[in-house]
């Protein structure tokens, strides 16, 4: 009997099946803004990293904006609206640690209750079950002030708990009630309610999310299948690393969950051009038809979080160098990729010049092997790469945009910024 070979997939092919499967080449929205817009980027992405960096917008807007557009006024009120109605049946995402802390559909909530189940028993960061193993008094005390008070935030339970000093770390001293708040919190006892500015107010989980979510349990081999089996359509084309990544799943038991997936029919097994380990996309999987936009994408996008999928699936060594010292940095502080053409081609340090009221471009890169090699196709790149600048700009409320002398594309930059203008 002989073993069928698994499907080939040319590198290009691939790349188009993942851009497709992102929604970054389906036509941007045109007209308002509504909450069907935030649906279908969540459908496609099926969740949303959480990122405080705000050189030109919390970095999960950026990532919204690639699959919205609209405005960044427009783009906010539809997510916290989502994520923070009045109403726990209103809500259609809440945050919880899904890639990393993120926003995830309140449907697929239970999907983490093996997470949430094995953090109780002390499978957390490292930090965070310390102190649960020491400290349950506190954590019971916590849990039940939030219950007779209602949303707080880890100042307001630390107020009220009067529990002196936190607990020193390799990043500061930490407080005693943000500490509890983070165990809670990762054992889906309390979720966040709402939110001031940055600050996170908790409440217990019963008035954050309906009661059928709550109570809603999924064995954790179930839930490891359907959460791969997500990773896998909104990946389009995947290894089992990147899988696994997604969601950020057990690393040992995850490959057996891919293996029945295959098994069953819903991943198939394919070869992709280049690549040194077998592919996966999901049963029914049509080829992209569409190319790429033209678009800047946040470090935090799906598309390019996972490193090493970026550089197998683009070409594209990407390392975001915002705590590499200023002296040592070899691209730039906060770094956005350009997609052009079903290719990462260039990449940008870009940055809100607040006292100007510009988009400042301090250094512009072409990227070696993908930015285009002759003469129309790179007068196509450039275009497009100033026609989103001046987009971008304007969504983050600036006037214009100023390019800057570093890096080897800075010059042909500037001038062509300087015709988009005109």
């Amino acid at each position: 009997m002989t073993t069928a070979q698994p499907a080939r997939l040319s590198l290009r092919a691939a790349r188009r099946l993942a851009i497709g499967a992102q929604g970054i080449a389906a036509p941007l929205p045109t007209g308002r803004l509504d909450i069907r817009h935030l649906r279908r980027a969540m459908d496609c992405m099926g969740l949303l990293q959480i990122d405080a960096v705000n050189v030109l917008a919390r970095s999960h807007l950026l990532v919204l904006r690639a699959r919205m557009g609209g405005t960044h006024d427009a783009v906010l009120g539809l997510l916290e609206r989502a994520a923070y109605a009045r109403r726990s049946d209103e809500r259609e995402l809440t945050e919880y640690w899904g890639h990393e802390a993120s926003f995830v559909r309140v449907a697929d909530w239970p999907l983490f209750g093996w997470r949430m189940r094995r953090g109780a028993a002390g499978d957390m960061w490292s930090g965070y079950a310390r102190f649960g193993e020491a400290n349950q008094p506190k954590i019971a005390a916590a849990l039940d002030w939030m219950t007779a008070n209602g949303p707080a935030s880890t100042a307001e339970v630390d107020a009220a708990m009067d529990w002196g000093p936190g607990v020193r770390g390799p990043w500061g001293t930490r407080s005693n009630g943000k500490l509890a708040l983070a165990w809670l919190f990762w054992a889906g006892r309390v979720g966040v309610a709402d939110r001031a500015g940055f600050v996170r107010r908790y409440d217990v989980i019963e008035r954050v999310l309906p009661p059928e979510v709550v109570e809603a349990v999924v064995d954790e081999p179930d839930a490891h299948r359907a959460l791969l089996a997500d990773a896998a359509r909104c990946l389009g084309v995947a290894t089992a690393d990147d899988l696994i990544d997604y969601h950020r799943l057990p690393k040992r038991i995850a490959p057996a969950r891919i293996a029945e997936l295959v098994a069953d029919g819903q991943l198939r097994e394919v070869a992709v051009e280049g690549w040194d380990r077998p592919g996966y996309v999901p049963a029914g999987q049509r080829a992209a038809r569409r190319q790429s936009r033209s678009v800047l994408l946040s470090p935090f996008d799906p598309l390019v979080w996972h490193r090493p999928r970026a550089e197998r699936l683009f070409g594209f060594h990407y390392r975001i160098e915002i705590y590499t010292p200023k002296a040592k940095r070899q691209y730039g502080y906060f770094v956005l990729p350009f997609l052009h053409d079903d290719a990462l081609v260039a990449r940008l340090d870009v940055r809100v010049d607040r006292e100007r009221n510009v988009l400042e471009v301090p250094a512009s890169w072409t990227e070696p092997g993908s930015w285009p090699n002759d003469a129309a196709a790179e007068t196509k790149a450039l275009e497009a790469l100033a026609t989103e600048l001046h987009a971008l700009s304007a969504w983050c409320g600036g006037e214009g945009v100023s390019v800057l002398s570093r890096g080897d594309l800075a010059g042909r930059l500037r001038a062509a910024v300087t015709g988009a203008d005109c």
